[in-house]
């Protein structure tokens, strides 16, 4: 059954954009390889031209490296990304297949339906969960494997705008290969980490965008922002987490300067959430905090320079929060225009 999923449908609705046209190329299926661990047994094949990502419990493919921060809040619009994703968990006698099931839900409860099925050869339980974006459908598959007394795989796969029909074939080939990966005692868990990395730096360097600057971790990079209709989109993000980063986007303002007009129009792609009033880069501006992932906590300010209205968007991972909520506070204090 698809369901509707109002909190994402919304949240790049805004009424001063004007939506791009433009057609993306989707990334094809040039071959496939096999991908191994020796230490865990975990075995599968996937596309040979996607990126992978890898840590001593984890396996992950992206159709585009560019395209994976899609996934850090499941935007409404953006690129038609896809994710084949496989994480080795360790059970114990508070950690079972249900619980591990439950963790693995991004969304509320009644988004999923749940089945018996099987991956390869090994029995699963399954969760399907798809639902409407501004772009196209978004569909989502997780399987549950248990692998022996000690350990379980999730494998998920995720295609946003109908591209789980565009890799029908790798979906297949992914999960008919499929041999499931034992957890390794001696390594510590890093699940939900795209790439083990160091958590943010706490020296900043001063990066530069359309109008102006902002000091972020020495140990981040700036890559192009999921936002489309805008003037411009960049995404401030490290290689830790893909729920961890800052977005700023910078959007055409001169036909609506109202600050206090726009942010109340756009509450509701907030959650309704309660504007307050600050001051940013020496201007008047308004900051909402939110959160659309039970994992994942999220704060917006907005303002105007000129004709241009500046939305800074920070998010992070609720579980490492000491490491990134100073320093991206730090960040979003070091906001200047030019």
């Amino acid at each position: 059954m698809k369901k509707i999923l109002p909190i994402l449908t919304l949240l790049f609705a805004f009424a001063i954009f004007t939506t791009s046209c433009n057609k993306v190329n989707i990334p094809g299926v040039d071959g496939y390889e096999t991908y191994t661990n020796e230490k865990t047994g975990l075995s599968v094949e996937y596309p040979s031209n996607w990126y992978k990502s890898t840590s001593p419990i984890r396996f992950v493919v992206f159709n585009s490296k560019d395209w994976q921060s899609r996934f850090a809040r499941y935007e409404s619009e953006g690129n038609p990304s896809a994710k084949f994703d496989i994480t080795i968990y360790q059970m114990d006698s508070t950690v079972n297949l249900d619980t591990i099931l439950a963790k693995s839900m991004k969304f509320e409860k009644s988004f999923y339906e749940q089945s018996d099925a099987k991956v390869g050869n090994y029995p699963a339980k399954k969760l399907v969960y798809t639902f409407e974006l501004e772009t196209g459908v978004f569909y989502g598959e997780t399987y549950v494997v248990q692998a022996d007394e000690t350990s379980a795989n999730v494998i998920q796969i995720e295609c946003f705008d109908g591209t789980d029909k565009t890799y029908k074939e790798a979906i297949e080939k992914f999960l008919a290969s499929y041999k499931p990966g034992k957890f390794p005692v001696t390594v510590p868990d890093t699940v939900n980490e795209v790439v083990e990395a160091d958590p943010p730096s706490t020296t900043l360097v001063t990066k530069s965008g359309n109008g102006y600057s902002i000091k972020i971790p020495d140990n981040f990079m700036a890559e192009k922002g999921p936002s489309s209709g805008v003037i411009e989109s960049k995404n401030y993000i490290g290689q830790r987490r893909a729920d961890c980063n800052i977005i700023v986007d910078v959007i055409d303002a001169s036909k609506n300067k109202k600050l206090n007009k726009i942010v109340e129009e756009n509450r509701k792609n907030y959650k309704n959430a309660n504007p307050s009033k600050i001051s940013l880069a020496g201007k008047e501006a308004y900051q909402m905090n939110y959160s659309f992932s039970k994992n994942v906590s999220s704060r917006v300010i907005f303002l105007i320079n000129g004709d241009k209205l500046y939305r800074v968007t920070m998010n992070y991972f609720i579980g490492e929060k000491d490491s990134y909520l100073p320093i991206f506070e730090k960040c979003i204090s070091s906001f200047k225009l030019n």
